[in-house]
């Protein structure tokens, strides 16, 4: 099976795939090093979950899962930031 070059518009396709792929990478490492309650972490898990699969579908948008992956990230921090303070 072979492939075929559509032209110009694959090389960007492949740098924003990429780009997504790297900070997908960085959410999943952040999120099996995540120290904080196991619902904390099952909720976060499965939003991870929920974007790699969206992506996966036919007519996926890219920009809106970078946007959704972005939030998580943040959402990551912040549970990371605050592990100490839950009772």
């Amino acid at each position: 099976m072979s492939e075929v070059s559509s032209g110009a518009a694959e090389p960007a396709s492949k740098a924003t795939g990429d780009a997504l792929a790297a900070r997908l990478l960085s959410a999943h490492q952040a999120l099996a090093g995540l120290n904080v309650a196991s619902e904390a972490r099952i909720r976060l898990n499965l939003r991870f979950m929920a974007i790699c699969t969206s992506l996966k579908l036919p007519g996926a948008n890219p920009a809106s899962c970078a946007r959704r992956l972005d939030r998580l990230i943040t959402d990551i921090a912040h549970a990371e930031g605050n592990r100490g303070k839950e009772v």
